[in-house]
Parts: C-alpha cells; structure tokens; sequence
C-alpha cells in the first residue's frame, strides 16, 4: 500500500466522518429550525415552502439510516433475499 492510497483512504474515512457524524444532526436542526414558526411570528403559521423544505430534510436523514442499517446487513440481505444491493458478491 502506497503512501498516497493510505492518505487518500484516510481523507475518504474522515470525510465521511465529517458529513455522516455532524452533517445530518445539522441537517436535523435545520429541519427543525425550518418547521418551527418564527419566534415573533403574529399568526404562528409555518410557510408551505418551509414545510417543504424540512420534510426533505428529515427525509434525507431518515434515507441515510435506512441506508446505514442495509450497509450493515448487507450480507444477511445477500444470503436470505437474494439481493445484492452494494456488490456483496463482487469481490
């Protein structure tokens, strides 16, 4: 293993690190800011747009865990259903 592989590999580890590990409780605090009325809001209503926009937020978190959990059973998933979503076989 060249040097360059190892940094490149570590640089890939702490990237995804950085974007799983602080980006999607961010993104979770976006949504919630985002759904949340304002503060000195006269009719404490939620904009549709905001709306929007937090449920695509906690739609991507809750896509990321879904993809976390099959990430991790993938081999189960290969070996009880067949379905090889992440190259299992491929070796």
């Amino acid at each position: 293993m060249s040097v360059a592989t190892l940094i490149s590999d570590l640089l890939q580890v702490i990237l995804a690190g950085l974007v799983l590990g602080a980006g999607l409780p961010a993104l979770f605090a976006v949504g919630v800011r985002l759904a949340s009325p304002a503060a000195h809001s006269a009719t404490q209503t939620v904009p549709t747009w905001r709306k929007g926009l937090a449920g695509l937020c906690f739609a991507v978190i809750v896509g990321s865990i879904i993809l976390g959990i099959m990430w991790i059973t993938k081999g189960v998933l290969h070996d009880s259903f067949g379905l090889d979503i992440f190259g299992t076989e491929a070796h």
